[in-house]
């Protein structure tokens, strides 16, 4: 079973020499908040969210090449994304404050940038489905007016 970066060992010895500097959790962090840094890495392949890990890029691309999403799709696509949310807020904060190595913070930089992939790919699937499910419920609501328009018409002709 694979483990993610972010789970380094805590009591893992850090030679000062190796430490990451001021300057160079700045950029890193600079990165994160680019606009296409994250454009060219990977989804991580087993990400731990709340107790359980999953398999992240599968999931990621079942969903994103699904022909048709159902409600519960789209919901689990929601939840989904709150999960990698809060996980990236969790390790930009580790990024930002914890004393790391260099290799270490590499390796967070590099999970980061996946989660935040994964998250832009499954916002451009959910936006589309969304906007799929809103323009059904409207039409839905619009062929109910109609008929009830109908009904109200049959009762005046009779009266």
């Amino acid at each position: 079973m694979a483990t993610s970066p972010s789970a380094a060992r805590p009591s893992e010895n850090i030679d000062a020499r190796t430490l990451l500097t001021p300057d160079e959790r700045a950029k890193m962090l600079a990165r994160i908040h680019s606009l296409v840094y994250w454009v060219g890495m990977l989804i991580p392949e087993h990400e731990l969210l709340g107790d359980s890990e999953i398999d992240l890029r599968e999931v990621v691309f079942d969903l994103t090449n699904k022909e048709d999403l159902t409600e519960e799709d789209v919901a689990k696509i929601d939840g989904l994304i709150s999960l990698l949310k809060q996980k990236e807020h969790d390790l930009e904060k580790k990024l930002a404050h914890d004393p790391l190595s260099v290799d270490a913070a590499k390796g967070l930089l590099e999970e980061i940038c996946g989660l935040l992939k994964a998250i832009d790919e499954l916002r451009s699937v959910e936006s589309a489905e969304k906007a799929e499910f809103r323009k059904q419920e409207v039409m839905n609501r619009v062929e109910d007016v109609k008929r009830w328009q109908k009904f109200v018409d049959a009762i005046k002709i009779r009266q």
